[in-house]
């Protein structure tokens, strides 16, 4: 019976009649109930279509009545039919979303998803996930991959791994005479997973792929070596992200990405114009490969999201990211994460030189935890004194206790367009904080009108502080933006 889920359960407790009323004396002697729709159970038998379906729901993979049965009787059937049915039997004719949830929930118990409108996606996609994570190495049958990629592919949109086992695991070293190994048969120890090539070129209309190259649950048996991965792996990734035309969200996290292997995996990714969001958080990608994402915000023309916490870059890997920012990339960037990097003052500085100049984006910079204090507390919180691009700013889990309270509240006091910033852990006083919030109340009410003048400076201005930012050149360590030394009168 479809009511019972047709019909949303909170509509049916509104509706129902109150306990209280069942005693009543116009209740309690009515013998129509309308809104029980279980009146009938165990007082009527069920018609002979119901067991006609409960028949034919036995031999669905033998006989396939869908199409020559009215719809009221395939609604039975379909909440008649065992969630074990097999794919290649189910897929390519039942469309019944309510079955495609009753199968999810049975097959993974302990998932709760929220807010899914497409149920069967939701179900072949976690059917593979489910293959490829726990699929043996050894056993692993190219063929079948295949098989079942190529079943599920026209319905799923994303596909998230949590885990990839490893096919060839090398022992650990001899503790003393190492033994050579001859033999001419021998397998190279190196870190391999199963291949992804295969898969990905079936999944044409995947637009987002989250991967985790490590092994989950491992307790007291984690080894570093579980999240390694080589670069024979990337380039069987690449290779299978060369027939994603739609793919919008890449995502590699927790997981041995050095800058080799980002830079190899960002030359794939810069021919397809179609990504919007990139996410290595949690990762190990040092100087070089973050110069190599600089190159690819400079050049791609459509990345809006980069998000690279928790990673292993310094001062030259800001740099190469700040250097393209102020030189007007082609993307359309619109948020850059930075958290749990530690930052000394020159990466504050470097960041200080970039954000002065940029005047449409990105819109959000997240810099949550980056071990900001003192003189580079006080830089980061000068960008908003001169930048008119960015609109949210986090800060979280800094030290911006002392002078670079001031500089915030002054940088604000200039600044109309941003209108969230996140001080949450950051030491500072409940009257900076009261003062903060004020002023970005103020900014929120002035949405939609005209707050700055146009680009080009008027020449009454050109002496003015605001205006001799190349005079006192941002990348000197001493600079604070919006904060400019004694003026000497002209005479």
């Amino acid at each position: 019976m479809k009511i019972p889920y047709v019909v949303s359960s909170n509509t049916r407790n509104a509706y129902a009649t109150a306990p209280l009323l069942h005693t009543s004396l116009g209740e309690s002697g009515r013998k129509l109930v309308p809104e029980d729709f279980e009146w009938d159970d165990g007082f009527t038998p069920a018609p002979l279509t119901f067991y006609a379906a409960l028949a034919l729901s036995r031999i669905f993979h033998r006989i396939n009545p869908l199409h020559r049965i009215l719809q009221k009787d395939i609604d039975i059937l379909m909440d008649l039919y065992p969630a074990t049915i097999p794919l290649k039997f189910s897929v390519r004719y039942i469309k019944d979303e309510q079955y495609w949830k009753r199968s999810f929930y049975s097959k993974f118990p302990e998932r709760k998803e929220i807010g899914v409108t497409f149920w069967k996606g939701k179900y072949l996609s976690a059917c593979l996930q489910d293959y490829l994570e726990n699929i043996k190495p050894d056993i692993f049958i190219e063929e079948d991959a295949v098989v079942l990629a190529s079943l599920v592919s026209p319905y799923i949109y994303e596909l998230s791994l949590n885990q990839l086992q490893m096919i060839r695991q090398p022992k650990p070293a001899l503790p003393s005479e190492e033994v050579e190994d001859t033999c001419e048969f021998s397998v190279s120890k190196i870190y391999d997973h199963i291949p992804l090539e295969p898969v990905l070129m079936k999944l044409y209309n995947l637009q987002e792929i989250s991967l985790v190259f490590g092994i989950n649950n491992l307790a007291e048996e984690y080894l570093t070596r579980y999240f390694e991965f080589s670069l024979a792996d990337c380039e069987s990734l690449c290779r299978g992200l060369e027939y994603l035309m739609n793919l919008k969200i890449f995502r590699i996290n927790r997981s041995n990405l050095d800058c080799s292997k980002v830079k190899l995996i960002l030359q794939n990714l810069v021919k397809k114009d179609c990504i919007e969001e990139l996410d290595f958080n949690h990762c190990k990608i040092g100087d070089y490969g973050m110069k190599a994402l600089g190159g690819f915000i400079f050049i791609h023309k459509n990345v809006k999201r980069v998000r690279i916490a928790n990673n292993r870059f310094k001062e030259v890997g800001v740099q190469g990211i700040a250097y393209a920012l102020q030189m007007n990339p082609a993307a359309p960037i619109e948020l850059l994460d930075f958290s749990l990097n530690p930052m000394s003052l020159e990466c504050a500085t470097i960041f200080a030189a970039a954000f002065v100049r940029c005047k449409e984006k990105p819109q959000t910079l997240i810099v949550n935890s980056c071990g900001f204090s003192g003189a580079s507390a006080e830089k980061m919180a000068g960008i908003l004194s001169l930048n008119r691009g960015l609109t949210r700013l986090d800060m979280a889990a800094n030290n911006l206790c002392g002078q670079a309270e001031t500089t915030l509240i002054s940088a604000l006091e200039q600044n109309k367009k941003v209108l969230r910033v996140d001080l949450r852990r950051t030491h500072i006083s409940d009257e900076t904080q009261r003062k903060v919030d004020e002023l970005l109340e103020r900014n929120r009410n002035l949405v939609g009108q005209e707050t700055e003048a146009s680009d080009e400076i008027p020449p009454l201005f050109l002496n003015e502080p605001e205006y001799l930012i190349w005079e006192y050149n941002p990348n000197n360590p001493d600079y604070i933006p919006g904060r400019y030394p004694t003026r000497v009168p002209e005479i």
